[in-house]
This record gives structure tokens, sequence and C-alpha cells, in this order.
């Protein structure tokens, strides 16, 4: 399953997972995937914003 295909949650328990097991390099991916969703949510929302 790539990263794509994975919830939200899905991506922070895999990456909480990987740090568990100080698998830094196995988490980022995962951390990557989340943040650059995160930021497509924030930016969808200023660019809805009417004020």
């Amino acid at each position: 399953m790539s990263n794509t295909e994975l919830t939200d949650d899905q991506l922070l328990e895999a990456a909480k997972a990987a740090l568990r097991d100080k698998d830094r390099e196995r988490a980022k991916p995962f951390l990557a995937e989340f943040s650059e969703r995160s930021l497509a949510r924030v930016k969808a929302k200023v660019a809805n914003d009417l004020a």
C-alpha cells in the first residue's frame, strides 16, 4: 500500500511505530506525506477564506 492510499491517521500511526522502533528513515516518508497533506489543507482553507 502506498502512502497516498493511507489515511492521515494511518500515516501518523505508521510514523509513530517507526519512531518507536528507532527507525527515523522509515518514518520520514510517512511524516513527509502527512505534512504535505496538512499544508495543502491549510492552503485550501486560506484560499477559500473570504476575509
